[in-house]
């Protein structure tokens, strides 16, 4: 008998250490993608505070540009009243000329008759240069005026400028406004992209972890079996025979049958563990 447990306690000593060091393997496995989990755990947390960042950039902005186009709202009407009073008042300038004085092209219909008349004989020399140079110095008045109305009062004209480069600098702050808002919202479409790729890739490490934890367990319940068949053993090879065989027969053969189990690949039971307890 004891030759016989002897044997078979080697071959459980060998699986019990195979069993161990799958067991270490296996939770060598755990803890590589635990570290692997808790990494893309770290960086999600880092993307989530940076999207709540530029989500406080794109509304604050979205806010400023909104503050923005009243400003420049108001700098377009005030534009808009200069140019409609700058333009009634060159309007009113021109009709006042054309009651004063004679326009451009009646004055040269004027002096081309006149030289007509001349070429003809019709005018004699002396009163052909008086009108001459009385056309010369109304078509000279005629040209100072119109250049004098056409570019309006200065005075308005500046205004006007003011108001102009106020409201391109208003439109301006729209624009740089909206640029901001909008590349925030655009970076935050790509960290959503990105936290949706790296929870998958958590869900997968999580997976890894509870598939290599679960076969780690299998391992070492295997290993605690083990160990408490060579225990069984022992204990049995260090009693009398006598002892063995009239009170611990039954156990002997039922402490081999647990180990030709455990020695086929056989997962031992609650049953199992509990007939080692019953049995030390």
């Amino acid at each position: 008998m004891k030759s016989l447990l002897g044997e078979r306690k080697g071959l459980v000593e060998k699986k019990t250490q195979q069993s161990r060091d799958e067991r270490n393997k296996q939770n060598d496995e755990v803890k590589r993608w635990v570290e692997t989990r808790k990494g893309i755990q770290d960086t999600l947390r880092k993307l989530m505070d940076e999207m709540d960042r530029q989500q406080e950039i794109r509304e604050a902005e979205n806010q400023k540009v909104r503050d923005l186009k009243v400003i420049r709202e108001e700098k377009t009407k005030i534009m808009q009243s200069i140019r409609t009073e700058l333009f009634a008042n060159i309007d009113d300038n021109r009709k006042q000329q054309r009651n004063k004085t004679r326009g451009i092209k009646a004055i040269k219909s004027d002096m081309d008759d006149l030289e007509k008349r001349q070429m003809r004989g019709n005018i004699t020399e002396k009163k052909f240069q008086e009108k001459r140079k009385k056309l010369i110095q109304e078509m000279k008045e005629a040209k100072e005026s119109k250049d004098s109305f056409a570019d309006g009062p200065s005075e308005i004209r500046q205004r006007l400028k003011k108001a102009e480069a106020e409201q391109e600098k208003a439109h301006a702050d729209v624009d740089a406004a909206a640029i901001v808002a909008q590349s925030a919202h655009d970076l935050m479409g790509e960290i959503k992209n990105e936290v949706t790729r790296l929870r998958d890739e958590h869900s997968d490490a999580h997976r890894k972890v509870e598939k290599f934890r679960r076969i780690a367990d299998k391992h070492h319940r295997k290993f605690l079996v083990g160990m408490r068949c060579i225990q069984s053993v022992d204990g049995i090879l260090n009693s009398s025979m006598d002892e063995v065989e009239s009170e611990d027969q039954a156990s002997s053969v039922e402490a081999r049958d647990l180990m030709d189990l455990l020695m086929s690949g056989e997962t031992l039971g609650l049953d199992d563990l509990m007939a080692f307890q019953r049995n030390n």
